[in-house]
């Protein structure tokens, strides 16, 4: 009987020892695939910044562009009212001398 207890015992302590290196393998299998999964989203993280680093340049230039357009759009627009306000006091003066009867070429 005492053999058969000590037989049972190492029976009970080898399929224990089984189950828990076979419990090390399930948890190191899921630690792998924690890390891969963690990895994976760090990668796809730095993309992700890489990317709005990329359209935010992207953006202030085309932005950048736009507001030189709209600028010299702003002075072209400016000039041209100039000149029309010049041409229409030089045009008023005209008229103003004709009525006064004053020679044009003074």
């Amino acid at each position: 009987m005492k053999n058969f207890l000590l037989g049972a015992s190492l029976f009970g302590n080898a399929a224990l020892a089984y189950l828990l290196l076979k419990d090390d393998d399930r948890m190191a299998n899921l630690k792998k695939k924690a890390n891969e999964f963690t990895e994976a989203g760090k990668q796809k993280g730095e993309e992700l910044v890489s990317l709005g680093k990329q359209k935010a340049n992207e953006l202030s230039e085309a932005g950048k562009q736009k507001a030189s357009e709209l600028s010299e759009a702003g002075k072209e627009k400016s000039e041209q009212a100039k000149t029309a306000a010049d041409d229409s006091l030089d045009e008023q003066l005209t008229k103003l001398k004709e009525r006064a009867g004053i020679d044009q070429a003074n």
